[in-house]
């Protein structure tokens, strides 16, 4: 047997182990649910023809109305986009019900104090907010090396718990504003939370060509993972338009509270966020759930992402969103209002 194939008979042997050890439980239906989508995942860590594309279920998309069950994974202490995104999210309570913000890596550019980097912003974006301690920050994963790798990451643990505590009817909608890290660990680690949660993960890739992004080379293998998996996927693969002058910023939302002058002032803190031709790509992630007709989108097979990032569209792993276009006045007004009620709220607006 090839190396390749041992490591895959080692993953399925494990995972065949767990679900065997549960063996009683699959007298529910519930837990019967959940052996058939862990068996779909050892299929696409261990079959060469991976998944079948009837497996994954559709995404709900246009999401429904209402509150959605929401958790943040954020490389915030990157750029300034994800504050923005946050702030939208924490000014949006009749939209989202956010469960957890976790901090993710961002690559050789944060290096071994990354995720700290970002949990410190996140928390700096929560006070300034007024929001202290309003909501669990977890630490979360390293990038991934191996697929049978044992993850430890409170980060990841927290998003397994909520996942179990959602429904196929009633998901955990985890949105991934940095690397793909976090997500597939937590599936990896635990199978049955497939169809327990949606993806919506901010690619911004180089369609139909490669799966080239930031987000994407800061973990390749969770990358990958993401178009293999059984759950449910949005790819937001736009947001590079979504632009404003400093000026109008600084007119628009410096003077919403704390926080809208705390969003100007990372403006001020490089060059380049100075520009008027700097996106703020992640922002348009929170108002595509916020309000979905501020975006485009289509629905597409989900190719196999090589090595290399290329997409494979030989391979066919099931049906997926791809949102490609966002509009800006429509995303900026969402984010003003948010500021706006933030301020309010705390009786501080200017």
């Amino acid at each position: 047997m090839s190396q390749v194939g041992a490591k895959a008979m080692k993953v399925k042997n494990g995972l065949l182990s767990m679900w065997v050890s549960e063996w009683p439980c699959f007298k529910t239906p519930l837990a019967f649910c959940r052996c058939v989508f862990g068996m779909a995942v050892i299929a696409a860590l261990t079959g060469p023809c991976a998944l079948a594309a009837d497996v994954r279920p559709a995404a709900p998309w246009p999401p429904p109305a209402g509150k959605l069950k929401l958790i943040i994974d954020t490389d915030a202490g990157n750029e300034f986009d994800d504050q923005y995104a946050i702030s939208l999210v924490l000014g949006s309570p009749d939209r989202f019900d956010l469960e957890e913000i976790v901090a993710a890596h961002f690559g050789e550019r944060g290096g071994v104090t990354g995720i700290d980097q970002s949990y410190a912003e996140i928390q700096r974006v929560l006070e300034k907010a007024g929001m202290t301690g309003g909501f669990p920050v977890k630490r979360g994963a390293d990038p991934l090396t191996y697929r049978d790798q044992k993850i430890q990451s409170e980060g990841v643990d927290f998003i397994i718990q909520k996942a179990r505590a959602a429904t196929p009817d009633a998901p955990l909608w985890l949105v991934l504003i940095g690397p793909a890290t976090d997500a597939a660990a937590a599936m990896l680690k635990d199978p049955g939370i497939t169809d327990h949660i949606v993806i919506f993960w901010h690619g911004r890739t180089e369609w139909p060509v490669r799966c080239w992004n930031f987000n994407a080379y800061n973990d390749i293998l969770a990358a990958r993972l993401l178009f293999e998996l059984p759950t449910r996927f949005v790819l937001f693969d736009t947001g590079a338009y979504l632009r404003m002058d400093p000026a109008e910023s600084e007119r628009r939302f410096a003077p919403l509270g704390p926080l809208g002058a705390y969003l100007q002032e990372l403006r001020h803190r490089k060059s380049g966020y100075m520009s008027p031709q700097k996106g703020f790509f992640d922002l348009g992630d929170l108002a595509a759930l916020a309000d979905p007709s501020t975006v485009r989108w289509e629905t597409t097979n989900a190719p196999a992402v090589t090595q290399d990032l290329r997409y494979d569209f030989t391979r066919n792993y099931g049906q997926i969103v791809r949102i490609y276009q966002v509009e800006s006045e429509p995303t900026f007004n969402l984010l003003e209002g948010a500021l706006r009620r933030l301020a309010n709220q705390n009786g501080n607006k200017k």
